[in-house]
């Protein structure tokens, strides 16, 4: 009985701890923070833009989105590829290397693309607010190809 009781707290501690390995992991899915319109700003706001400045960065934008969402529908393909690869006892060494070769390739591509972009973006505005979005660096993280993060923080790293 006393073995019972031992086997049945051990298997209980066991399911706990992974399960909470599995949330605090998650499965890939992502996370980040949920957005809310009570603290978003427009990034046309919060340096002032023009209409002609921000049509421009809008035209930008939408272009660096299509360029890239070829790439980014190909990355998010060869990242399931190389976790289903990970489901494997032995996954095969060449394959697995070759996978992160054109998962590298794929992000080195995107990043070319997108530091392109915000090049183009910051010759579009003015040193002072150039000036403003250095003093934003650090909040928030780059997302795409748009300089405004979540809450219309400039993200220009």
């Amino acid at each position: 009985m006393k073995r019972k009781v031992m086997l049945l707290a051990l298997s209980l501690v066991l399911v706990v701890a992974v399960t909470q390995v599995a949330s605090a992991a998650g499965w890939g899915m992502g996370g980040g923070r949920a957005l809310d319109s009570s603290t978003w700003t427009p990034l046309a706001q919060k340096l002032n833009l023009t209409d002609d400045q921000a049509q421009k960065l809008k035209d930008i934008d939408k272009s660096c989105y299509e360029a890239t969402k070829d790439l980014r529908a190909r990355l998010q393909d060869a990242m399931f590829e190389l976790r289903q690869m990970g489901f494997d006892k032995n996954p095969d060494k060449a394959a697995v290397d070759a996978k992160i070769k054109e998962i590298n390739d794929l992000r080195a591509q995107l990043q070319q693309i997108r530091q392109q972009n915000r090049e183009k973006m910051q010759n579009i505005l003015t040193p002072e607010q150039q000036s403003q979005m250095k003093n934003w660096r650090g909040h928030g993280g780059h997302r795409g190809c748009r300089m405004g993060g979540p809450n219309g923080q400039a993200q220009t790293d």
